[in-house]
This record gives structure tokens, C-alpha cells and sequence, in this order.
């Protein structure tokens, strides 16, 4: 568990503040395998924990942390866990069916040659696979694109949880350790399943623009000038 201190009373008093049934925050040891920071809000039935690992302590500060534990409160709050879940039953379900229409036509014409007698054949297996995979492939700007809708309501859901626009800035940038920081709008489109760095430091700007009363401009530092 956390130690007592300011820090676990302000994640205690926001997971509280938004009915996060979790009276503990947990820490876990990952700066033995990286430095990445992370941090997740899970559990059904009683199992609900908070947890963040050590380099987010380690590495950043208390407004950071709020930051980053606000969003993965949201991500709970607003049950994106059985949204993924849903959605990707549904791509799975897609996936076979439209494999199962397209088996046929392809062993009526390639399977003698082949020498797959039909669907039920183990060696129809590659062929499954190989549409399956294509599938995938052709999906997955689809499925980023709507676990990076998910991403931006926890963003938007933590700011106003934790109410730290310059510490949710700061780090987006950290981030950029292993996520370009500003990909062009169709590399985001295809490739990202989170919202880059440049449209969170954005998205955290706005907040702080519409809900701080006068503002002041922080640029954040790059995270590899710490």
C-alpha cells in the first residue's frame, strides 16, 4: 500500500468525490523493467484497487500524479473497460462471420488445388487465419480510433476531477518518451489509440483557459529535459 502522506489523501478524497468504492491506493514495482509511468483504477465485486506504479511517484509531481489518477478514474467511472470489451466481441464476431462467407468461395475454387476438402478441414486453418488477419489489419484504425474517443473522455473527465491542466500537460509531454509527440492527422488516424501529445497539452490548455480564473501559460518541458 501507499504510504500515508498529502498524496494518497488527494487520490483517497477524488476517487470518494466520484463514488470510486476504493479505500486503499496500492503501489507496484515496475522501474526494475522500465521507466514508463502508469497507473490503472480495476476491480468487480469488491475487488475495486487503485494502484500506480513507482516510476509515476518517482518521476513526476504530485499535480502529474492527480493528473494521471483523475484520468484513470474517469476511464472507471464511465465503464470504458465493458465499452472495449462490447466493442471488441463485436469486431471478433464480425471477423468470423465474414470469414466464414468467405472460405466457401475461395475452396470452391483454389481448395482442390490445395487439397482442403472443406471448412471443417484442419488444413483450412491457414486460409482462416490469413482473412482473419487481413481483417484485423484493415480494422484497426476503426478500433483505435474508438479506444482513442475513450481516451479523450478520461482526459476530459480527469481534468475536471483533479483540476491540474498544467500537470496533465506536463505529462502528455512525458509521454513523448515513446509516443511521437505530434503525428500528422492521418498517422493519428491509423496508427494511434491514444490522442497524441500535442492534442492533450491542446485539450489541457482549453480546460485551463475556460476554468481557471486568469490564466497563465505554462510551456512544459520535453520529457527528456528533466
Amino acid at each position: 500500500p501507499m504510504e500515508d502522506g498529502p498524496m494518497r489523501d488527494d487520490i483517497i478524497a477524488m476517487a470518494e468525490a466520484d463514488n470510486v468504492p476504493a479505500d486503499d491506493v496500492f503501489v507496484f514495482d515496475q522501474s526494475r523493467q522500465h521507466d514508463r509511468i502508469s497507473a490503472n483504477v480495476s476491480g468487480l465485486f469488491g475487488t475495486m484497487r487503485i494502484s500506480l506504479n513507482d516510476n509515476l511517484l518517482e518521476r513526476t509531481t504530485p499535480e502529474e500524479v492527480k493528473a494521471v489518477m483523475g484520468h484513470e478514474i474517469g476511464h472507471y467511472v464511465l465503464s470504458h473497460v465493458w465499452i472495449i470489451v462490447g466493442v471488441m466481441a463485436l469486431v471478433l464476431g464480425l471477423g468470423f462471420y465474414i470469414a466464414s462467407r468467405l472460405v466457401p468461395p475461395f475452396l470452391a475454387r483454389h481448395g482442390a488445388k490445395w487439397g482442403v476438402r472443406d471448412i471443417e478441414d484442419p488444413a483450412v486453418t491457414p486460409l482462416l487465419f490469413a482473412i482473419i488477419g487481413v481483417y484485423f489489419m484493415l480494422m484497426t484504425p476503426v478500433t483505435n480510433t474508438l479506444i482513442r474517443w475513450n481516451e479523450s473522455a478520461a482526459d476530459i473527465y480527469g481534468l475536471n476531477a483533479a483540476q491540474e491542466p498544467d500537470g496533465f500537460a506536463r505529462v502528455a509531454m512525458r509521454l513523448s518518451e515513446y509516443r511521437k509527440i505530434e503525428p500528422s492527422a492521418l498517422e493519428e488516424f491509423i496508427f494511434f489509440d491514444h490522442p497524441s501529445g500535442r492534442t492533450r497539452v491542446r485539450m489541457a490548455m482549453d480546460w485551463k483557459a475556460e476554468n481557471v480564473e486568469n490564466p497563465q501559460m505554462v510551456i512544459p518541458a520535453a520529457a527528456h529535459e528533466e
